[in-house]
């Protein structure tokens, strides 16, 4: 029997003198081994060097030799008793595994008072059932890895997406202001060279009439007399206009340059839109489909989605991306025609620790049925109104007041009221509507 050997080992790998597993064991001439230092100290107070077993007295100049042989077997069963294989305190084999202290034990451990009314079972099984598990959670870590490298690449697609259009908008409004300027530019240089060739074919003609009246100068007093009123209505041709009273003969400059990034923004804006909640797929259930865009979910067929701990498993819903603890906020959701939809807030605390209905505000419509549920009562059945197509979501922190309007008539759907003091997230269930909007 394995244990039973292992009590014999202990017994005769233990020092006589301190009943312990031999430490650097010496041989005496008597045969009888011991650890150094107890030999040494047994010596000191005997004022003799006699053996502490026999008595045998060794010579005084007898070194006693180390028994390498006992030292090497000491150092195994002390690597068997370490390694976890045997029991520490029984010196046995660990052969079952207590479940409720979740620890390997022997047969003597079993039947001890501190195992009393415990379940055991094999440790074999038990290393099994705790292998399978492991593997399980290295499997589960793995999907979430490969989630998070497949969400990396899917986010860094929408954002260099989303920087694309941008960038597009951007080009797209320089090159409308790079054209509009080159085209001002040709237009008006074009008027310039018109003008310079007009100029060039005045001072021609001046020239010719300067030259005109210098030779009609030279002609004898007759033939001036002929001429003289041609010459005198040819110097009295008009100049051409001065080009420096020329009114925006020059570019336009303030034209493209004034408050250029205001102008490009407010233009931007008319291209970008604002959703006031940004809902977090991390939250999302496998059953929920987000938009791209973050501000829209639909009901279809599961996801293989990893399973973390603010995932909502349970219950088929989604959060929102931001939390409140203050202030006021209102939200506009579009339900549309859709037969199943709710709407409510809910507590951190009480998704981080899975009891949703511990801090849940909700307004659910199912079929042409009203219920609210909040955590001082599970459900009340709410009298029939209008079916709304745009509901208002209205929270005032402060007064403790959550209100949900038909958004068309301002009619009030219901409203809670409880004095709030975590952060809540605003919380989608069941919902079959297109977006989102403030």
């Amino acid at each position: 029997h394995l244990s039973g050997w292992m009590e014999i080992f202990q017994i005769i790998l233990s020092c006589p003198v301190c009943q312990d597993i031999f430490k650097d064991p010496v041989l005496l001439p008597c045969s009888h081994s011991f650890c150094n230092v107890c030999v040494q100290q047994w010596w000191r107070t005997k004022q003799t060097r006699v053996c502490p077993v026999c008595k045998a007295v060794s010579p005084r100049s007898n070194i006693p030799p180390r028994n390498l042989v006992l030292k090497n077997l000491c150092e195994a069963f002390l690597l068997e008793v370490e390694s976890g294989v045997v029991c520490r305190l029984h010196t046995e084999r660990l052969k079952l595994y207590c479940v409720d202290h979740q620890t390997p034990v022997c047969i003597v451990c079993r039947d001890s008072s501190q195992h009393r009314n415990h379940t055991f079972t094999p440790v074999n099984e038990a290393a099994e059932f705790h292998r399978n598990g492991l593997l399980k959670l290295k499997a589960k870590w793995e999907k979430t890895d490969e989630d998070i490298k497949n969400q990396a690449g899917e986010t860094e697609r929408k954002v260099r997406e989303e920087f694309r259009v941008l960038r597009t908008f951007l080009q797209e409004e320089e090159n409308v202001r790079i054209a509009a300027l080159k085209q001002e530019e040709m237009h008006k240089r074009g008027m310039m060279k018109d003008k310079i060739s007009v100029l060039i074919r005045e001072i021609n003609a001046m020239e010719s009439t300067i030259k005109t009246i210098e030779d009609g100068l030279t002609d004898d007093d007759t033939s001036f007399l002929i001429k003289v009123d041609t010459l005198t209505k040819e110097t009295q041709r008009p100049l051409p206009d001065d080009p420096r009273h020329v009114t925006g003969a020059l570019i336009n400059v303030a034209k493209y340059l004034a408050n250029i990034s205001f102008s490009v923004w407010c233009k931007m804006i008319e291209k970008v839109s604002y959703t006031p909640v940004i809902l977090n797929p991390n939250t999302a259930h496998e059953e929920l489909h987000l938009s791209e865009c973050l501000t829209s979910v639909t009901c279809g067929p599961k996801q293989p989605l990893a399973s973390t701990p603010e995932r909502m498993e349970q219950h088929r819903c989604v959060l929102g991306f931001e939390g409140y603890s203050s202030g006021t906020h209102s939200w506009i959701v579009e339900v549309g025609d859709s037969q199943v939809w709710a709407l409510g807030v809910i507590a951190q605390d009480a998704q981080r620790m899975g009891n949703i209905l511990s801090g849940l505000w909700m307004l659910r419509f199912c079929h042409g049925k009203f219920t609210a549920f909040c955590p001082s009562r599970p459900g009340s059945v709410l009298p029939l109104k209008d079916r709304p197509q745009r509901v208002r979501v209205y929270l005032d922190w402060e007064k403790g007041k959550l209100s949900f309007l038909d958004q068309q008539t301002d009619t009030v759907l219901h409203t809670f009221t409880h004095t709030f003091t975590k952060t809540h997230h605003f919380k989608f269930c069941d919902c079959h509507f297109s977006y989102l909007r403030t």
